[in-house]
């Protein structure tokens, strides 16, 4: 009988690495919001999370890079919320609605600095950069997974793309952020229009089980 592997714990190291690396992630967040991203220094964020500058740099290559690790950190346990087995059970009709919620109540504290975020991950170009985009692909091959099993159980067409369904579903979620971001709406008024969008993917939805002959 083969014995199952056995689980080792941290190292001492890696346990002080990465103390330092939430050390870090914590100042960075607290100052960011508290005083801005372009009006904090790296300077400031090493003194808060009790480690020297250069230790920064090993984590992140400037100050924009560290903002986009912050909020990666962030995102990923936001991910994790919104797709936690207890919010996305029940009527697709009910579930597509309320997925974006935990996205928009972390942003809702942090509207400024979610904006100066998103410049980033629009136009800077850095590792942090890279595995945000990777992260964004991954929620959505989540999000297809999920549609795939409602797909299975005869709620949405048998003929349809869950992954197109759910780059779909994405796009609408990322241009109302955008368009909340840039200031060109209240926060209610761009879940109400983010929610209005996406009752109309649900219809788009039944329209397709109609067509095959299902319920409208």
């Amino acid at each position: 009988m083969t014995r199952p592997p056995r689980l080792t714990a941290p190292s001492r190291r890696e346990r002080h690495k990465q103390d330092k690396l939430q050390r870090i992630r914590a100042a960075a967040l607290t100052l960011f919001t508290e005083q801005g991203y372009g009006s904090t220094t790296i300077r400031q964020i090493a003194t808060e999370a009790d480690v020297a500058t250069g230790t920064i740099f090993r984590y992140a290559t400037d100050k924009a890079d560290l903002l986009l690790m912050v909020f990666h950190d962030v995102i990923g346990q936001t991910i994790e919320q919104a797709l936690d087995p207890r919010r996305t059970s029940g009527p697709l009709a009910q579930v597509l609605p309320r997925l974006f919620d935990p996205f928009f109540d972390f942003y809702e504290g942090h509207q400024v600095l979610a904006s100066d975020f998103l410049q980033l991950v629009l136009f800077h170009q850095s590792p942090w950069r890279e595995r945000e985009m990777q992260q964004g692909e991954t929620f959505v091959q989540r999000l297809t997974e999920l549609l795939l099993g409602r797909q299975t159980a005869g709620e949405i067409a048998a003929d349809l793309d869950p992954h197109t369904a759910a780059v779909a579903i994405f796009s609408l979620y990322q241009a109302c952020l955008v368009g909340w971001l840039a200031g060109g709406a209240t926060l209610a008024d761009t879940r109400r229009q983010l929610d209005a969008l996406l009752h109309l993917q649900g219809r788009a939805l039944r329209a397709c089980l109609s067509d095959q002959g299902g319920e409208p």
